[in-house]
């Protein structure tokens, strides 16, 4: 069943979107890109750990001359997958739309030794990363 806005809904729809336009009130800001830099040496994912707001989303870039991965690690251990990469290319990247809060640990499937975890906050993460 469909509902029609009433006129008060018009104008209140009308009022709020003139606001917004004017600057009077704000649209919830989104939480901005977070990067990670694919490294060909220790530590490999530059942050290697990553402290990001939830909902942000999540940059790989890969300049090096190797094929390489993004891969939670619960997508080899039988949990629930919530990122691969699948193969980024040398000079290419990988964006995942955002994450619910949480810990999530990650490797590289073409090479294993290289690991990473990114840490989901509700807020903003303090600007600190390792």
């Amino acid at each position: 069943m469909k509902r029609r806005l009433g006129q008060s809904g018009r104008v209140g729809i009308a009022v709020v979107t003139g606001l917004l336009s004017l600057g009077v009130l704000s649209a919830p800001a989104s939480p901005p890109l977070f990067q990670i830099t694919i490294e060909s040496g220790s530590p490999y994912f530059l942050p290697a750990s990553a402290t990001v707001a939830a909902g942000a989303p999540i940059r790989w870039d890969n300049p090096t001359a190797s094929y390489h991965t993004a891969t939670h690690d619960n997508c080899v251990l039988g949990g629930p997958c919530m990122f691969d990469s699948g193969s980024v290319a040398p000079n290419g990247n990988y964006t995942l739309p955002g994450l619910p809060p949480g810990r999530y640990p990650y490797h590289c499937t073409l090479h294993p030794i290289m690991r990473g975890t990114l840490i989901i906050v509700d807020q903003a993460p303090a600007p600190a990363q390792t």
